[in-house]
């Protein structure tokens, strides 16, 4: 196994000086002055590589440091008092998402591709040997993580320790599962969607739970240390037992996908919106009556069906559940009633972040451009004004019905909850639905505007324009900003009917005056 580490660990550190020199010969001042020669330099490469491991190491503390002051801070907006229980709580929950989540056996890299299909390493003993490691690297930075922020919360040494060791279980059980799924459908567990969403949705709400003073006790956590322990034993021979890891390579990691690594999220955005062969038979009685760009619209859009309602059928479930659960806290749980229907009465803005985050839009724009605009950009009349604002109206509308899917069910999951957490103002039965279908619709419009103003891709769908990742981002600055507003719902109710409304008509305005410019293909 040592050995394996070591050949491990010299092709990897090995690619990593190579590209960081190739990289440096290519720099515009240095290309003419550095020569091959630096490939051959034995102290250049041994400084790299010191650096390269000095690096590495400190970029995973710091993301691990980070992980554990994100859940430090939602411990501490969830309630200051039994903070290291609460935060001990959420570390759990988190840990168990990461099984299904956070596994690295099956995934494709540019070591994997080196040291088992070039070099031909047996797969069976690399994995158990970067298994192993993997896990002594995690179990490493979740003490230097506790250690760290251990000073604010007093969590007892052996509570350390048990926690840090359910996170090394969730890992073992979750990389097992992962290669049985992967063996047993042929297909790797995460690119199951709904199964994924829905299960995280789920312990997502489970985190929650101290808001109610439902908290993980030590009776509870011991028990389920105990169970995961003999899971992982039990993961452990499996992961073991199995002698096909060459062939599961062999199909897994491909010379186009690893060597174009820094394309991969080009590439996994391209899967996503790929239509299939039998998506592309249309029922001619939806032409019926339509013609120029109507028909041209439907025609794009009935292909795309499954594209466009798949992520959005997944998230009107994973809602639906959700507020099933709710529903059933608020009739079992006075306290939690009290609380809900305060925050749904003073505090919806919140529900500006949520429709942020389940909003469809750069999806779909994503397969426009895929799958139809990249090929019409290269014709000058598919860019004049009227043709552009045309279709621009004709794709709202088909987006707003799509992203008023999951917005609906939340609607009138919110006057259920409403009603069943206390009641309220009839008014505000009115405005707090209303006000959920204006988001819906605000962000519908929002992201096919900067899609034609911005329009980042080139025709990889490579993101090339880093104004639309930077109009992004301030959209999610800005809508997680809205949930510290403690405002009457019927007032973020007027005021996000006004702001629509404008927000429309200043975007028709926009997309006629600019989007001739602005909507063409990046090279």
């Amino acid at each position: 196994m040592l050995n394996t580490l070591k050949m491990s660990f010299k092709i990897d550190t090995a690619y990593a000086t190579n590209s960081f020199i190739y990289t440096l010969k290519k720099l515009p001042i240095l290309k003419d002055i550095l020569s091959d020669d630096l490939y051959s330099s034995t102290s250049l490469k041994n400084f790299i590589r010191v650096l390269g491991i000095i690096l590495t190491s400190a970029k995973l503390i710091l993301y691990r440091l980070l992980y554990f002051f994100i859940i430090y801070m939602i411990a501490f907006r969830i309630g200051r008092e039994n903070l290291a229980l609460i935060y001990a709580h959420i570390y759990v929950v988190f840990a168990l998402i990461g099984l299904i989540i956070n596994t690295n056996l099956l995934s494709a890299t540019k070591k994997k591709y080196f040291s088992i299909i070039l070099f031909q390493m047996d797969a069976k003993k690399y994995l158990c040997t970067d298994f192993v490691w993997g896990l002594i690297l995690s179990f490493i930075l979740n003490v230097i993580g506790f250690s760290t922020i251990n000073y604010s919360l007093n969590i007892p040494v052996l509570l350390i320790l048990g926690l840090s060791l359910f996170s090394s279980c969730t890992k073992i059980v979750g990389e097992a599962i992962s290669i049985w799924f992967y063996r047993k459908k042929k297909y790797l567990l995460t690119t199951r969607y709904k199964v994924t969403f829905t299960y995280i949705a789920i312990m997502l709400v489970v985190s929650c739970l101290p808001l109610i003073e439902i908290c993980l006790t030590k009776q509870v956590f011991i028990i389920g240390l105990i169970l995961l322990l003999f899971l992982a034993v039990i993961s452990v021979f499996y992961i073991r037992n199995v002698n096909d890891y060459k062939l599961i390579y062999k199909k897994l990691i491909t010379e186009k996908l690893v060597m174009n690594e820094k394309n991969s999220e080009a590439y996994t955005r391209q899967a996503m919106v790929a239509i299939k062969d039998k998506d592309k038979q249309i029922d001619n009685k939806k032409l019926i009556g339509k013609k120029g760009y109507d028909l041209f619209n439907t025609i794009f859009f009935e292909r795309h069906k499954e594209i466009l309602y798949r992520s959005a059928k997944t998230f009107s479930l994973i809602s639906a559940i959700v507020i099933v659960i709710l529903i059933f806290l608020v009739l079992d749980i006075n306290d939690f009633a009290f609380e809900i229907n305060n925050i749904l009465c003073t505090q919806i803005g919140w529900f500006v972040f949520i429709m942020y985050f389940i909003n469809r839009g750069a999806i779909i724009t994503q397969a426009m451009f895929y799958n139809c605009d990249h090929a019409m950009l290269t014709y000058n009349f598919y860019r004049e004004p009227k043709i552009l604002l045309n279709l621009f109206k004709k794709r709202l509308i088909t987006i707003v019905k799509v992203n008023l899917m999951p917005a609906i069910i939340i609607a009138i999951g919110m006057i259920i909850l409403l009603y069943f957490s206390g009641g309220t103002l009839i008014i505000n039965y009115i405005t707090i639905p209303l006000f959920i279908i204006l988001l819906s619709i605000f962000f519908s419009v929002h992201y096919l505007v900067i899609y034609y103003l911005l329009q980042p891709f080139n025709k990889s769908l490579e993101m090339k324009k880093a104004s639309y990742s930077l109009v992004s981002g301030l959209t999610y600055f800005i809508s997680y900003t809205f949930s510290d507003l403690t405002i009457p719902s019927l007032y973020f109710s007027i005021g996000g009917l006004v702001f629509t409304i404008l927000y429309i008509i200043i975007a028709l305005f926009l997309i006629y005056k600019f989007a001739p410019k602005t909507f063409k293909i990046n090279n």
